[in-house]
């Protein structure tokens, strides 16, 4: 017996030991492809078997990231949120179905429940509009979460469904939430998290800023891609943000925490055994929210079905394993906690170039678990869109053709061509944009989207018999193409 009990030890660690180095190896290789930036803390069964730094935490200063390296979380946040509503629900100080004007008198519609604000099944809004005439009256105003409730009233808005029809990922939802724990905890939000979740897990590292524009000395630059045809990085200090209320709000509750990997650990840690939650609220976190018509709330995406709870998201592996995670995406910035429940495994990823998260974590959890996985690979679309804005015209033609010989050597899909494509167009770069959706054509033959697509850009271009043949393609691959129909009767 303890000859068995030896071996089987051996075993294990030498498991372990390959799983190590296979993640280490292909942490490495995403690195030196410019697929991953950043913070990774990777643990099996519970404990640490991989942590690792990447990259730069300031390009331009040359300093790199390390344990110390403080990273917004972005909608990883929303799980904080939610554990902190859970909390006063498991004190007796709320009800999950509670309506949200019991505790935020002004609240225009008494139908929504903070369940519905929860699982993103109320029908509010969300906010990037919502400022517009304040900021045009107020321009030096910095909006906040006490603002939301005076605008929704001010502009008259209605809800876009009825609560628990529909599912629709919307910030408003946890900005509310986290004015209900202010409310009733009588303390700033930030103060909540500090005594109820951060002092508890020991997160020495991590906190809720009062202003999210004035940085500590460890937290990161965030960089991204100025477009979608560039392969250099810039700092988003020098990028307009898409929408004004971005620049002119401090919104709290969906987003906004600063931590490590080393922290998100200990709160995931923390959560899972119990010293934040208790079993049942755990486990109603973690339940996928229900619609009025008795469908799970959730959504289609990397091939999966992925169900939302109350501030989680979950699917099933393909060993019927129960995943749950969040991400999160900012400017610049990715974020993911993924935990395998059944194998008590995890995946924290935190990058500062906004690297792919989702696919990498899901495929590092395979390697640990020793499954069959796959490499994340450079996107088609982004290298062949800085070969033609470069003007190397017949190197984006072989690396198309190269691409149809071999197709695992890049990652190529219909929608990142199809934005490229329109990207191009709308610059005014009308020949780059004609040849972007002529190789999507290539690469995605009986898709009737991309044909659509380009006989668009080909009307635009004057080119009418040409757009007129791309339009009837499109029309024959898919007859309930109205659209197609739409634009051939006009010009035919």
């Amino acid at each position: 017996m303890k000859k068995q009990i030896i071996l089987c030890f051996t075993v294990l660690l030498f498991t372990s030991n390959i799983s190590a180095q296979e993640i280490k190896d292909f942490f490495s290789t995403l690195a030196k492809k410019d697929l991953f930036n950043g913070s990774v803390l990777i643990s099996k069964s519970g404990e640490n078997v991989f942590s690792a730094f990447y990259g730069y935490s300031n390009i331009e200063k040359k300093e790199k990231i390390n344990e110390k390296s403080q990273f917004t979380i972005a909608s990883v946040s929303k799980t904080f949120t939610a554990v902190a509503i859970l909390q006063l629900k498991q004190k007796g100080k709320l009800n999950i179905d509670d309506p949200v004007q019991k505790y935020l008198l002004n609240f225009p519609y008494p139908n929504v429940s903070i369940r519905h604000l929860l699982s993103h099944t109320s029908g509010v809004v969300p906010y990037y509009r919502l400022f517009d005439k304040a900021i045009k009256e107020k321009p030096e105003k910095i909006f906040s979460n006490e603002d939301i409730i005076s605008a929704l009233i001010e502009n008259k808005v209605q809800l876009s469904f009825a609560p628990g029809d529909k599912w629709e990922y919307n910030n408003v939802n946890y900005c509310l939430a986290a004015l209900i724990v202010e409310k009733i905890a009588g303390i700033a939000f930030r103060d909540y998290l500090e005594k109820n979740i951060f002092e508890p897990a020991k997160m020495k590292d991590s906190f809720l800023p009062k202003n999210r524009r004035l940085k500590t000395p460890n937290q990161v630059e965030l960089y991204t891609y100025p477009n979608l045809y560039s392969t250099n990085v810039v700092n988003v200090q020098t990028l307009n943000e898409t929408f004004l209320i971005d620049e002119k709000s401090n919104f709290y509750g969906p987003g906004g925490i600063v931590s490590t990997a080393q922290d998100l650990q200990k709160y995931q840690k923390a959560l899972f055994s119990y010293k934040l939650l208790g079993k049942k609220e755990l486990e109603e976190a973690l339940t996928p929210a229900k619609l009025n018509n008795g469908t799970f709330a959730s959504y289609r995406a990397y091939e999966k079905e992925i169900a939302y709870g109350l501030g989680w998201q979950t699917y099933t592996n393909d060993n019927n394993e129960k995943i749950v995670f969040h991400d999160g995406l900012n400017t610049g910035l990715t974020s993911i906690l993924m935990y395998n429940i059944t194998r008590n495994n995890t995946v924290i990823m935190l990058s500062n170039t906004a690297s792919p998260v989702f696919v990498t974590a899901n495929e590092a959890l395979k390697i640990i678990e020793n499954k069959p996985y796959k490499m994340p690979l450079q996107s088609l679309s982004r290298v062949y869109g800085s070969l033609l804005e470069s003007g190397n015209k017949e190197k984006a033609n072989q690396l198309i053709e190269e691409y149809l010989k071999k197709p695992d050597s890049y990652e190529a899909s219909e929608r990142d061509f199809n934005r490229l494509g329109y990207q191009f167009l709308r610059s005014q770069k009308t020949d780059n944009s004609l040849l972007t959706f002529a190789s999507a054509a290539l690469i995605f033959p009986n898709s009737s989207n991309v044909y659509d697509s380009y006989g668009e850009a080909l009307l635009q271009s004057g080119k009418k018999e040409e757009a007129i043949k791309m339009y009837q393609k499109s029309v024959e691959l898919n007859p309930d193409n109205e659209n197609g129909k739409k634009v051939l009767k006009e010009l035919l």
